[in-house]
């Protein structure tokens, strides 16, 4: 039930699912393990389907759960396209800045137009 929860909360797809939730209350760090299914092909830039060749761990800060920091972690296939070329897939939740989701960046913006970027920093850790 939790998993589903979160998957909708989170617009998780297939061949996306929720893999594992770690809940830290004492460091106050939510801990969301996202993984994709043995076998599953994703699209290329021009929208063909392509089987992973490999894959890369990669973790992004999320909106706070509460106020508990949230962190989505997954292995990031890289795919074979036909050309025989090897790319990196970009998952729908990762923003443009390396590190965090694309609503976690939405709200840094947001904050950034009302307060000076040292006070965001501060808000945000």
């Amino acid at each position: 039930m939790m998993k589903y929860l979160f998957e909708q909360a989170l617009s998780i797809n297939a061949p996306w699912f929720i893999a594992k939730i770690n809940f830290d209350d004492q460091k106050g760090r939510l801990d969301i393990h996202l993984d994709f299914a043995r076998g599953s092909h994703f699209a290329d830039k021009d929208g063909r389907l392509c089987p992973v060749h490999d894959t890369v761990n990669k973790t992004w800060r999320h909106l706070n759960f509460f106020q508990h920091e949230c962190y989505l972690h997954a292995r990031i296939p890289h795919i074979k396209c036909d050309n025989g070329s090897v790319k990196l897939i970009t998952p729908d939740w990762s923003g443009k800045l390396s590190g965090f989701t694309l609503l976690f960046e939405a709200l840094l913006l947001q904050l950034a137009i009302s307060m000076p970027v040292s006070k965001v920093s501060q808000l945000v850790g």
